[in-house]
């Protein structure tokens, strides 16, 4: 039960849910993405832009699954940019804190850019093929991270206030960075392996999935040891075990389904199993990139609470408090 003397300096908790529900319509949006590239549909319809309600106008017996699977990414997408919009205007006219208005707009340009890096991999397909497609999937994590920032500075956690010592915090805060970074180019790597095949992509790919792995032990081993850092973030710490173990599954079995059939990777044929795996291969690194940035940002933004005295004035001390925000 919260203590009703304190006032916490925060978006409202309809806002945050927003920005929770931006993020999961994200995550959607970054699952059809990858069962675009699984099954190299891309370029299933050469014609962009298309409008948001364009499915709705064709008939059901003329598309490919390809045309249709491409063409709901692209629903998708407008999906998650009236989020952003919605987003940014409900952060401008209800934050006092300026850099998290700005933060919003910042949100919605990015997706605009993405949204653009999409429509030009479909026209300017015969003159770059897929480097356009790596980099639309590598500046996808970028926007989600920042979607993910704006769900973690709208929440109570990130201005409750903190068990971590000082010397705690930053040690912690920069294993998180790391791991966040690590991660990072660990999905960088894997969408030039996926698009480009390209064998120095794949060794590095291959690489960095042991640092990773090796920092995500020693960042839970590090929060294990000091029970202020378990109690506040054993939630992350565990669900970091859990979808490494997944993903070392999930990448063997992708790899071998790939690149270890002895063909060209061309050649493979496309299997449903094959094509579960590598989707949710890709989805998994997304939700371990979320997870390290949110530990980053708990690390070191959470602040102090500040306690309202019941002999002060509750009006005078609620502006006070707002004022801080």
């Amino acid at each position: 039960m919260p203590d009703p003397r304190i006032e916490y300096p925060l978006a409202p908790r309809a806002l945050h849910g927003w920005a929770v529900l931006t993020v999961v319509a994200t995550v959607c949006l970054l699952a059809l993405g990858a069962v675009v590239t699984t099954f190299r549909v891309g370029m299933a319809d050469p014609v962009w832009p298309t409008s948001p309600w364009y499915l709705l106008l064709i008939s059901y017996k003329e598309p490919s699954a390809g045309f249709l699977i491409e063409h709901t990414h692209r629903l998708a997408g407008y999906i998650v940019g009236c989020c952003v919009i919605v987003l940014a205007v409900w952060l401008q006219v209800s934050s006092r804190r300026g850099w998290l208005r700005a933060l919003g707009w910042t949100a919605l340009g990015c997706v605009i850019a993405q949204g653009l890096l999409g429509g030009f991999r479909v026209v300017l397909n015969a003159l770059v093929g897929t480097d356009l497609a790596a980099v639309h999937g590598i500046f996808a994590q970028v926007v989600f991270s920042l979607f993910v920032g704006i769900a973690v500075f709208t929440s109570r956690a990130f201005v409750r206030e903190s068990l971590l010592s000082p010397g705690e915090a930053r040690s912690l805060r920069r294993l998180s960075l790391t791991l966040t970074a690590c991660v990072f180019l660990q999905l960088v790597w894997g969408s030039l392996t996926r698009h480009t095949f390209h064998p120095l992509a794949q060794r590095l790919h291959f690489l960095t999935a042991f640092v990773v792995v090796a920092v995500v032990a020693w960042f839970v081993k590090t929060v294990w040891e000091s029970s202020a850092a378990w109690k506040q973030l054993r939630v992350p710490a565990v669900l970091l075990i859990v979808l490494v173990v997944l993903q070392l599954m999930l990448g063997v079995e992708a790899w071998l389904g790939h690149f270890g059939t002895g063909e060209l990777p061309d050649m493979v044929k496309l299997t449903p199993p094959q094509a579960v795996i590598r989707t949710a291969h890709v989805l998994l690194g997304s939700w371990l990139l979320a997870i390290s940035v949110s530990c980053t940002l708990l690390t070191g933004g959470a602040r102090a609470p500040r306690m309202v005295s019941s002999e002060t004035n509750p009006t005078q001390s609620i502006h006070q408090l707002k004022a801080t925000a």
